[in-house]
């Protein structure tokens, strides 16, 4: 039983395979409720409450860019051949605001292109992605590692994220121009 659910008493599901949907407010068939853990709001309900949360969540341009940035580091962490992310997406909002978080306030569209533009990697390939073992690339950097890592593995991928940071570091880039 997860932690959430350990307050709660386990109610049987009474005899002739029903279940009760709280939404429905009635007894429907055990095969329209989704498998895993017991819930009790059925297939259609939940799905209904979750797509009016996504398209909540989505209304706001920085949630919808910070999604983005977040799903493409789960997806890279299949690449790097584990199991899960160790870092939130208040975490990976702070990494990206770092430096910039006043200009952020004044205009939501800068946020929208910074996550478009940013990636997050891990330093060491080897282990979970949180946020001392992340670092904050160019996609297009990112596409290169993640050919280096595929190509050569662990310790070249490590070598030109390397070259990457020092070379970011010697020739910084000028948020702030004079338009």
């Amino acid at each position: 039983m997860c932690g959430h659910c350990a307050g709660y008493p386990c109610v049987p599901d009474p005899p002739g395979g029903v279940r009760f949907c709280t939404h429905c407010e009635d007894f429907i068939p055990i095969k329209q409720f989704p498998t895993g853990i017991r819930r009790y709001i059925c297939k259609a309900h939940m799905r209904a409450s979750c797509k009016r949360s996504t398209q909540k969540m989505f209304q706001n341009p920085q949630k919808r860019a910070l999604s983005k940035v977040w799903a493409r580091a789960y997806k890279d962490c299949k690449r790097f051949e584990q199991t899960r992310l160790g870092i939130t997406q208040a975490e990976l909002d702070k990494l990206l605001t770092v430096g910039v978080v006043d200009e952020l306030r004044e205009n939501v569209a800068l946020y929208e292109n910074l996550a478009r533009g940013t990636a997050i990697v891990p330093v060491d390939p080897t282990k979970i992605l949180c946020v001392s073992n992340a670092a904050l690339v160019a996609t297009s950097t990112r596409k290169l590692l993640l050919k280096q890592l595929k190509r050569s593995g662990n310790r070249d991928y490590s070598t030109l994220l390397h070259k990457e940071e020092s070379y970011l570091r010697m020739h910084p880039i000028d948020n702030h121009s004079d338009a």
